[in-house]
């Protein structure tokens, strides 16, 4: 899969615009720079069923590995200084796919609009972060997250049934 054609996947679930509306429900202020605790963040993802993997070394949580085709997924909530980011990638034969959520829903948009922009001077910041001001935030951006996935991932599925036949 080459990197266009996970944008396209992207782009069949109005990815950009989703993770957008996440980011503006869980928007950039002073206030929210609630990166919680790891037994909080490890508490979200166990709600839902999920028993991510820790790596201390950049504080990331690598959820939902599935090998979908010859291509294996996974996703990965990092806790940054101020900020959570999101993303997801996947490794197979022709290497590897994937980015956080900013990049990829800009790169996607571009890719169905070349003369799409995003500017701090006329809208939204063109690579924004969700950000979450305390524990019940967290575990709503949390949920979210996995919500998208799920839904890529079901488009990923969707793509490779499409191609077999």
């Amino acid at each position: 899969m080459t990197t266009d054609d996970f944008l396209r996947v992207l782009l069949s679930i109005d990815f950009p615009e989703k993770y957008w509306s996440l980011c503006d429900r869980y928007s950039s202020s002073p206030t929210n720079t609630y990166t919680g605790q790891k037994a909080e963040v490890l508490a979200a993802f166990r709600a839902l069923g999920i028993e991510p993997r820790y790596d201390g070394r950049d504080r990331s949580y690598v959820v939902e590995a599935e090998k979908i085709d010859e291509i294996e997924w996974s996703a990965l909530f990092a806790k940054q200084r101020h900020s959570q980011e999101l993303m997801i990638s996947g490794v197979g034969p022709s290497g590897r796919v994937g980015s956080n959520f900013a990049t990829l829903a800009y790169d996607a948009k571009l890719l169905s609009d070349p003369g799409f922009s995003r500017s701090p001077f006329s809208g939204p910041r063109p690579y924004p972060r969700p950000q979450v001001a305390d524990a019940a935030a967290l575990v709503g951006l949390v949920q979210e997250f996995v919500v998208l996935v799920h839904e890529i991932k079901a488009a990923l599925r969707a793509r490779m049934t499409r191609n077999d036949t």
